[in-house]
């Protein structure tokens, strides 16, 4: 069994540091130091490492010179330093537990509340999904003013928000952690189909997602509604986790290729191989979660704008097993795996750490298929938006739900994505918040590739 990815990138370290027989050149802890590490680590990981630039300045701040390495097509490479919230993306989801969408029609615009964290201040404030925001901190919204007022927001203590139906609340800042399964049910149509919605691939949530199984499960469901719409991602390990559970596949069955560049080269992963990246203090077993899982050959996933990384990657790597509908409309596309490297002492002298997350790998199913970097295209096109006020997650009349079930009962759904492509050239809709973010698919790099 291969060790957690902790015990990898510390192995990680102690092998770079060992690998460090000149002394830095710089002191620790400069921008010079810091910067001339990154680049290091970008020349041996990074998947552009071919395309990095000829002419650097080593005394930038270490995100401007990380920034000015990407290549062009790379949007998901990052740098943060260690408990420095400046250098962090925060999120409306993780911080006052609720996500919003901007739809513009004609000039005017609408904003609607698209999730809330189950159990945040928002939600006990009375805060639902499809609830329409005209103000924020008393600055009314418009296109214009969107994503500036909202990133004002987020660093502030509290946000003070007002409804189109004149009700106002004040919602405090803070961490939130999100319940991994937001809702499980079972419908009774013409076969029992069960619904789980997943809000990220996290093994905080393994035994909350077994228990919801278990549930459909002993409901005898025949098909399964996964429900990714605002799934951005996660652990990799988590990824094969729920795929196990779902589907009809056997352990040893590849679950992802990966290809990197000419000095990392290319890999791949079985479902156990990849469950065995589970973090510290988790010991679930491919066999297991086989048994006690649904074992289907079909699943319907939803997916939208906010699906990406692992959760594309679930999608993609079960096709080659089982029937995989996708229904709503194309994902994020983010096709490519990062890992994380830790800057050691002799760099950042007494600063905190800086954490390198270049994407190092592009990720491919078991037939080869990936490129997904424009998003994965459903085989129903369903928009949310086309049908409001949004109603809650797992109600049986929301649009994408109601294709399905014309699916199973094999029914016309000619009306249905009439309306959806009707809706989809009279309104555009722009995401701030969670949206914007996805989680980065981390994995870790083989001892045996450092040199």
């Amino acid at each position: 069994m291969r060790k957690p990815q902790t015990l990898v990138l510390a192995l990680f370290s102690l092998i770079f540091s060992a690998c460090e027989k000149d002394p830095p050149l710089n002191e620790p802890g400069s921008n010079e130091a810091i910067n001339q590490w990154t680049l290091k680590q970008m020349q041996q990981y990074y998947y552009w490492n071919s395309k990095l630039p000829n002419q650097i300045t080593l005394d930038d701040k270490p995100n401007i010179f990380f920034k000015n390495l990407l290549y062009r097509d790379d949007r998901y490479s990052t740098i943060l330093q260690a408990l420095n919230s400046d250098t962090y993306g925060n999120t409306l989801s993780n911080t006052f537990g609720f996500d919003i969408a901007q739809l513009q029609h004609n000039g005017q615009t609408m904003q609607l509340v698209t999730q809330v964290v189950p159990y945040s201040e928002a939600d006990l404030a009375g805060l639902h999904r499809g609830d329409t925001i005209q103000q924020v901190n008393a600055q009314p919204l418009a296109a214009y003013n969107f994503a500036p007022v909202l990133e004002a927001a987020l660093k502030l203590p509290s946000i003070q928000l007002q409804l189109q139906n004149g009700k106002k609340m004040k919602l405090p800042a803070s961490y939130i952690s999100q319940p991994v399964v937001y809702t499980a049910q079972i419908f009774h149509k013409q076969t029992k189909v069960g619904y789980l919605f997943l809000s990220q691939f996290d093994f905080s949530g393994g035994y909350s997602v077994l228990e919801a199984i278990r549930k459909l499960k002993a409901g005898q469901v025949q098909d399964l509604i996964l429900d990714l719409r605002y799934n951005t991602g996660g652990q990799v390990a988590f990824a094969s986790f729920c795929s196990l559970t779902f589907a009809d596949i056997a352990p040893n069955y590849v679950f992802v290729q990966f290809k990197g560049n000419k000095k990392l080269g290319n890999s791949e992963e079985t479902f156990q191989s990849a469950l065995a990246q589970q973090p510290e203090g988790y010991s679930f077993q491919a066999e297991e979660l086989l048994k006690s899982g649904l074992q289907l050959k079909r699943i319907f996933v939803l997916t939208g704008p906010n699906t990406g990384s692992a959760s594309e990657m679930l999608i993609n790597s079960l096709k080659p097993y089982i029937e995989v509908i996708q229904i709503g409309t194309k994902t994020l596309g983010k096709d490519m795996a990062s890992t994380t490297l830790s800057s050691p002492s002799q760099v950042s002298g007494n600063q905190r750490a800086w954490l390198l997350m270049p994407l190092v790998y592009k990720i491919y199913n078991k037939d080869g298929l990936g490129d997904y970097s424009t998003g994965l295209i459903p085989h129903y096109h369903t928009d949310e938006f086309a049908q409001l006020p949004l109603l809650p997650f797992g109600d049986e009349k929301d649009p994408l739900l109601q294709q399905v079930f014309n699916i199973i009962q094999d029914k016309t759904t000619q009306s249905i994505n009439r309306k959806a492509n009707t809706s989809t050239k009279t309104l555009t809709s722009s995401y701030y918040g969670s949206s914007y973010r996805a989680i980065p698919m981390t994995f870790p790099l083989s001892p045996l590739n450092i040199h």
